[in-house]
């Protein structure tokens, strides 16, 4: 199993709200691909000493251990594109259920 975290960000660079519009669709296409999606958290992130950016971390967990990087790498593409940002954090690991 895998477990993928993907960390949105709910503000522009520029401090702006980012539409509930585009929150929702990025949610969408997580459910279209793995299934389903979990958003137990949002956060606050001091970006590069500067500023801060709230998040929401958005969890996934598959059983397929075998998402394609490209698949991941485009997601990762059209929400930096979608939501303004410079880099959106994406990471996985591996779990094992118990």
């Amino acid at each position: 199993m895998r477990k993928y975290e993907i960390h949105l960000p709910l503000h522009y660079n520029d401090g702006e709200p980012i539409e509930q519009e585009k929150i929702r669709s990025a949610q969408d296409e997580l459910v279209s691909v793995f299934g389903s999606c979990a958003v137990p958290n949002q956060k606050t992130w001091k970006y590069d000493g500067v500023s801060y950016v709230e998040i929401m971390k958005v969890e996934i967990v598959t059983a397929n251990d075998k998402v394609p990087r490209k698949s991941l790498r485009d997601f990762k593409t059209r929400l930096k594109e979608s939501f303004r940002q410079l880099d959106v954090l994406i990471t996985t690991q591996r779990i094992q259920p118990t």
